[in-house]
Order: structure tokens, then C-alpha cells, then sequence
């Protein structure tokens, strides 16, 4: 009998992981961009043996999803003690300071680079390159190549892979029974979602004196900067790649309900920046880190790294760092139409819309801002509810 073609994740549940692509024995399968400007698996048929093993992988990483009892992870502020390691920083260091300490010991390090143009993960051994994985990058990174930097490297160093808690969930479906398992350690992030490569195009398209793109943001705000004339400047507030992530109207169709979005999880740490008056300003103007740890390895990993360590409670941070516990945002008209709208529609429009710049002066595409805006209120008031519910129910479980 002839063996099935494997059946991945559709448009709607593919969350870009690129675990199928990464541990496919015969390169079947590539990482391709959709019309939506997300990249989605491509599968080449005359190269694929059938041998199921990518449709496996991909569903075990949709089982890799974690809870939200408050008693199973630890919260803490942290912040490098290395000062050029905390400055340069997009919040504490936190990142920094623990990949420089697996440099330092020998071990190997795998991290996103931004090109000015894409992302995507690399493997570095060497100190002098943890710059390139340095800072945020609120653009789509394509980590296939990670899982053969992972399957070649364990066997001889302990690696760190950071990524998104659906990539760290790819990572951990293949290597889950890995013989050097306990060599790996993951830090997932929290993520606000992953926006459309679409708007990186238009951008390019309309922006052509731009030469490359430096920076999402500094350590007190967004704010894109880029190279024009050999100079970095500041580029304008509205700029597609910065806003149009804020705006959240073109993200991954699984960002909009996001599975791995939990106070508890199966990676070792998850980080992400602190808000909201948790840490004094004397402090927290330096940069604060927000480190929730989940495993004891995490916990010992935490204690070998040069940094500054203070628990936090989770009252005191849920209120302002929501997407740690909820991954909801509603599918708009304009996310459900981004595809017609990027071909057909008047580019100047197109940035107001999906960069939520729309003034009175464009009434119809004001009404779309509105509507964002009331939606975005409504959202809050769900997660208000359900956040004020998850400390209750954890209270009385106590």
C-alpha cells in the first residue's frame, strides 16, 4: 500500500515554528512566504519518503502548552551586574549576561540576527559575536536551521536556544528524547505576536533611501532607526515595520489565539521586559528584566549568571505584562483582507490603515482605527476579568 502524504498545520494553526522543516531527514520540506507575508512549510514531493515523521513533530509541538497555576513558576526582576552588557540592552541585560555566560564557559549559543532586511536564527561559539543576537527584533525569524545546530552541537556542549514560545515548543518536540536532553536549556520570550513580512516590503518599497534597518527600539521606547546616507537616524513614527507590529492588524493567524501564552511553561525561563511600578525608578530607568523561571534547571541557571536577582509578585506585574498569561486578540476586517489589500490598494492608504495613523481627514479609514481601538478596549476589560480570576482561583488553591 502507498504510505500518506504528511498533514501539517493549516494557514490557521501553523505558527511558524519551522520544526518540520528543520528535522526533515531528506530536505522535503522548505520554508516559503505566503501571500500573507508569513512564512508557512512547502513540501517538495518528489523528495518526501513518507515517513511521517514532520506530520509527528508537528503536532507534538502543538501539545507543548503549560497552565496557569502561579505555583509552579517564579517571577523575579533582573538586571545584568556587567554595566555595557545592561546599557546595551533593550531591557536588563538578562539575555545578554546568560548567553556571554554560556560563551564564556565553552558552551553554544543560539540567537536571532537581524540583517536589516530579515531574521533568522544562528549558532555562535565565540564572544565577540553575541552583538549580532543582541537587542529586539519585532520581525519574524526564520529558525530552521537552529534544529541542525542543535543535533549537531549537543552531543558535545551544553546549547541555549531563545526564541518564541512556539519555536521553543518546535525545539522541545524534537529534542524531547534526545539522548543529551539535559544539555539543552530554552528561554522562551514574551511575545506580542508576529507581524506580516508584508510590511517590511511595503516599507522597502515606499522607504527606497533607507539602506538598512538598525534598531526597533531603545531601552525607554519604540522607535525605529535606519541608515540613510551612511547616517543612522531616527525614521518616522508611523514607519510600517514598528507600528504596523503595534498595531497587531497583520500577525500569524495563530498569534490571535496563542496557545503557549501561560504564566507556567515548558521552557527553563521565559523573559521579557518589566512594566508597570513594580522596581524602583532609580532602577527600572537602567532597564529591568522580567525572568519567570519553571524549571530547576532554570532556577540553577539563574544563579550562575552575573546578574542582580529580586522576586516579584505576580499581582504586582500581570496587571501591566498581560501577554504572559493572555495570548487573545480579535481576527479584524483588515487582518482577514491584508493579502487583497497589500495588491490593490493605494500604498499611502495602506500604511495609515495597517500603522493605525488614520486621521478625520480619510473618514472611512478612520472608522477602522476607531474600531481597532474600541476593540483593543474591549479586550483589556476581558483580560482585566480573566486576570483578576487566574490570582483568585490561585489564592484559594493556596
Amino acid at each position: 500500500m502507498k504510505k500518506r502524504i504528511p498533514q501539517l498545520a493549516s494557514k490557521y494553526d501553523c505558527t511558524g515554528c519551522m520544526a518540520c522543516v528543520g528535522m526533515c531527514r531528506v530536505g522535503a520540506l522548505s520554508m516559503q512566504i505566503g501571500d500573507d507575508g508569513h512564512g508557512y512549510p512547502t513540501l517538495d514531493m518528489e523528495k518526501c519518503v513518507r515517513c511521517l515523521h514532520c506530520e509527528q513533530v508537528c503536532q507534538d509541538t502543538r501539545h507543548f502548552i503549560g497552565s496557569n497555576d502561579l505555583h509552579l513558576s517564579t517571577p523575579y526582576a533582573v538586571w545584568a551586574n556587567n554595566d555595557a552588557l545592561r546599557s546595551q540592552s533593550t531591557s536588563g541585560g538578562f539575555a545578554a549576561a546568560v548567553s556571554k555566560y554560556f560563551l564564556d564557559n565553552n558552551r553554544g549559543v543560539i540567537g536571532v540576527i537581524f540583517d536589516g532586511r530579515k531574521a533568522k536564527h544562528i549558532y555562535v561559539d565565540r564572544i565577540d559575536r553575541l552583538p549580532e543576537i543582541q537587542g529586539s527584533k519585532y520581525v519574524w525569524s526564520n529558525a530552521s536551521a537552529a534544529y541542525h545546530a542543535i543535533t549537531e552541537n549537543l552531543p558535545k556542549r551544553p546549547v541555549l536556544f531563545t526564541g518564541t514560545g512556539c519555536q521553543v515548543a518546535g525545539v522541545l518536540s524534537c529534542f524531547a528524547n534526545h539522548p543529551n536532553r539535559d544539555r539543552l536549556y530554552t528561554i522562551d520570550l514574551i511575545c506580542g505576536g508576529v507581524p506580516s513580512n508584508l510590511l517590511m516590503q511595503m516599507f522597502r518599497k515606499t522607504n527606497p533611501e533607507v539602506e538598512v534597518i538598525t534598531s526597533f527600539r531603545t531601552k525607554r521606547k519604540y522607535e525605529l532607526k535606519g541608515i540613510i546616507d551612511g547616517k543612522e537616524v531616527v525614521l518616522p513614527h508611523q514607519s510600517l515595520p514598528l507600528s504596523g507590529f503595534c498595531a497587531e492588524q497583520t500577525m500569524r493567524y495563530s498569534c490571535y489565539n496563542c496557545p503557549y501564552a501561560f504564566a507556567h511553561r515548558h521552557s527553563d525561563i521565559t523573559i521579557g521586559d518589566l512594566w508597570g511600578d513594580v522596581i524602583p525608578k532609580s532602577q527600572s530607568e537602567k532597564g529591568v528584566s522580567l525572568v519567570v523561571v519553571h524549571t530547576k534547571k532554570g532556577l540553577q541557571l539563574l544563579h550562575e549568571v552575573d546578574i542582580t536577582i529580586q522576586p516579584v509578585m505576580w499581582k504586582q506585574l500581570l496587571k501591566a505584562n498581560k501577554r504572559i498569561i493572555w495570548g487573545h486578540t480579535p481576527i479584524t476586517y483588515l487582518r482577514s483582507h491584508l493579502e487583497q489589500y497589500y495588491h490593490h490598494m493605494n500604498s499611502d492608504k495602506f500604511i495609515r490603515i495597517y500603522s493605525n495613523s488614520s486621521s478625520l481627514k480619510h473618514p472611512l479609514e478612520f472608522v477602522f482605527r476607531l474600531w481597532s481601538h474600541i476593540l483593543y478596549k474591549l479586550n483589556t476589560q476581558r483580560y482585566v476579568s480573566f486576570m483578576k480570576q487566574i490570582i483568585t482561583d490561585n489564592i484559594r488553591e493556596k
